[in-house]
């Protein structure tokens, strides 16, 4: 039989690794392998869809009462949990007493809108926002969790909506999970089995799938290559949250000229760079919005490496090279500007130390003069908070949502996450805008003419987003499709091999 004439069917066994957490609350765990794992078995009243749009799932509806800021949340109907009890809006109101009753849920920021909730039924919750509406959707994606269940035990093993459900568990060892024919998606998974193998560290998923202890791993840009030497293995890259950039200081004159922020553009190669150090695993961005999202405004970049450009930016920014002191230099109000610029980066990341060498050496040959100091990062983070820097090379893993407003708001100069100082009156009132409106058209519309501004006043020098992947055995066949929100949002479309179904 050739393998394109092989059909899907049921059965067989998948093997994925985690490091077993405290508790399988998961509110209450921050660790990456878990937090894949638990796409297969809760569910959020909102999700993120693979275009990072947020999508309604338990709940059938959202809606504000005209001129306040009280949501009424409205279950679908007939949910149940996959051990059969009935899902209630009493559930929905235990998740959020928990996650505000605990001083470390990753969800703890959502909440920090929420001033009140209570539930009006089985099947409705009204959540006050106060005057604040944006992104309730936001506010309101993290899993829901069972009240019977964690009330009675808070560490029992988890009982969720997912496709899938905890058949048998044995500590340290491994879990069992089945489909669940209580799942709201009408789970019609061909893989019926899926069995999850505790894994001591983060260091030990690597050797577990070389050994073949499991099926598929989690890898990140510099770590999946080596996997394509493996046989019978294929990868299916994505796009991840991890965002690289250089913060740029407007507190420097020099640097508050957008012709020197195009030279910076123009002058650094971004793609040479992914190839040497990232193994040719990112996508080269002009902006902060990811390609994969539903607000990126679908244009190709506008920059591209050129000597050339850089140097005719250079020119427009009328400076001149001082042939003395080798420096580009111009005079404004009588005070002399020099294009000498210091660069800092993090000493304990092996690929931006390197980077911002190569970045330094093209700079120089389009006649900027670079200082670059490596230090550790809460220096970096200290300097950049104190404006005490020019350029910082640095990174940040973006939320799906992509809200800019800390980011770029010129009131988040202090305190947020504006650390080169960028103001623009535009971009405050588009970016306000779209925090005051529940329109996801209208939030689309102010994230298009943004873009457009970043692409024209380059607040920041956007680098790449880093591409990872899922590394998968070919016994697993079918529509395989991963993402930075639910590795396994294709799920029901895998199937294993006819040779292999038999369950194991």
């Amino acid at each position: 039989m050739h393998i394109e004439d092989e059909k899907p069917g049921k059965g067989g066994v998948i093997s994925i690794g985690c490091i077993e957490p405290l508790t399988f609350n998961p509110l209450l765990v921050n660790s990456r392998s878990y937090g894949d794992l638990t796409k297969l078995l809760f569910n959020g009243l909102v999700e993120y869809n693979n275009a990072l749009k947020p999508v309604l799932v338990l709940a059938d509806d959202i809606s504000f009462a005209e001129g306040t800021g009280q949501a009424v949340v409205k279950l679908k109907e007939n949910l149940h949990w996959s051990d059969g009890v009935r899902l209630t809006s009493e559930d929905v109101k235990f998740t959020l007493d928990t996650i505000k009753n605990s001083p470390d849920s990753i969800y703890k920021s959502k909440l920090n809108r929420i001033i009140s909730y209570q539930t009006v039924n089985d099947v409705t919750i009204k959540i006050n926002f106060g005057n604040w509406q944006y992104s309730a959707m936001d506010s309101l994606s993290f899993p829901i969790i069972p009240k019977h269940v964690f009330v009675a035990n808070p560490n029992a093993a988890p009982v969720g909506t997912g496709p899938y459900k905890v058949s048998s568990y044995s500590k340290l060892k491994y879990m069992e999970l089945k489909t669940n024919e209580y799942s709201m998606h009408n789970s019609t998974s061909y893989i019926t089995t899926i069995r999850v193998n505790f894994i001591k560290d983060t260091d030990s998923f690597d050797t577990a799938f070389q050994s073949g202890q499991i099926d598929m791993i989690n890898a990140s840009s510099y770590g999946w290559e080596k996997y394509k030497e493996l046989r019978n293995v294929n990868t299916y890259r994505y796009l991840s949250r991890d965002y690289e950039f250089i913060a740029v200081n407007f507190q420097n004159p020099v640097l508050a000229e957008v012709e020197i922020r195009k030279a910076l553009m123009y002058g650094i190669n971004r793609k040479a760079i992914i190839e040497k150090y990232l193994l040719g695993n990112a996508s080269v961005t002009d902006t902060p919005i990811r390609s994969d999202s539903w607000m990126f405004d679908g244009d190709i970049n506008k920059y591209t490496y050129s000597k050339a450009e850089a140097q005719y930016a250079i020119n427009n920014a009328k400076f001149l090279l001082n042939e003395k002191s080798n420096i580009y230099e111009r005079e404004i109000d009588g005070k002399k500007q020099q294009i000498r610029l210091t660069f800092i980066t993090n000493s304990e990341n092996e690929y931006r130390k390197k980077a911002a060498e190569d970045i330094k050496k093209s700079l120089e040959e389009i006649g900027f003069v670079i200082d670059l100091k490596i230090m550790p990062f809460e220096e970096v983070k200290k300097q950049m908070e104190s404006k005490k820097f020019d350029l910082a090379l640095v990174g940040m893993s973006f939320s799906p949502e992509s809200d800019l407003y800390d980011f770029l708001h010129s009131t988040k100069a202090v305190g947020g996450k504006n650390y080169g100082s960028y103001s623009n009156p535009r971009v405050d009132a588009l970016l306000e805008e779209s925090q005051n409106s529940q329109s996801q058209e209208s939030k689309y519309i102010s994230y298009l003419e943004l873009q457009r501004i970043i692409k024209d006043e380059l607040p920041v020098i956007s680098l790449f987003y880093k591409e990872y992947a899922l590394v998968m055995r070919s016994k697993v066949r079918g529509e395989i499709q991963a993402d930075s929100e639910n590795l396994f949002r294709t799920i029901n479309n895998w199937y294993i091999t006819e040779s292999l179904r038999q369950d194991e």
